[in-house]
């Protein structure tokens, strides 16, 4: 098989893992994370504007892991852009989102089934203030201990993000997947 193939077909499985649950849905503004749970996502903290980041991100789901390279950046009107792709250089997918505005995504692989919605939300677990996203919540509280995060309501946890140094790993205990982010040296 050759290289291409091999990425293509990492970059599918990828885009599924980031995806989510596809048996849920999103709307506009909303992403259902399980099916009592949602999470607004149509609008950034004030305190994001101007931001930027890039991170490789290692997805690990049924004991497999790929690597995916994210570049995020958040105008100061708090406008999203990201663009995912693979180690290589090859380009997965570009996502906008202007504050208020509906999700735009441009995917250079053809990939059916994704829903950009959930990628954003798993972005917003782990970098937008607790505070913030206690109020786009609906059916779950996300409480901060020290390092660690955690999203669940009367039935348990379903979401763990732990932070260091070194790297941030979200864990969805619900869907059965873990998002490690590392910052890239710039």
């Amino acid at each position: 098989m050759s290289k291409l193939i091999k990425y293509v077909v990492c970059s599918v499985f990828i885009f599924a893992v980031l995806s989510a649950c596809t048996s849920f849905t999103a709307s506009k503004n909303r992403v259902y994370l399980s099916p009592n749970i949602q999470l607004n996502i149509n609008s950034v903290p004030a305190q994001m504007f101007d931001k930027s980041w890039q991170h490789v991100l290692y997805i690990t789901n049924q004991q497999n892991t790929h690597t995916v390279f994210a570049q995020l950046a958040i105008n100061d009107k708090g406008a999203i852009k990201l663009l995912l792709m693979t180690v290589q250089g090859f380009p997965i997918m570009e996502l906008e989102k202007p504050l208020n505005g509906p999700v735009k995504t441009r995917n250079m692989l053809a990939v059916e089934g994704i829903d950009p919605h959930y990628i954003l939300a798993d972005i917003a677990l782990v970098h937008w203030p607790v505070a913030f996203l206690q109020k786009q919540l609906e059916g779950a509280l996300i409480e901060q201990v020290g390092s660690n995060r955690q999203v669940f309501n009367d039935e348990g946890t379903f979401i763990t993000i732990d932070y260091s140094d070194e790297s941030t790993t979200l864990n969805n205990i619900l869907h059965q997947y873990q998002i490690t982010f590392k910052k890239v040296e710039q």
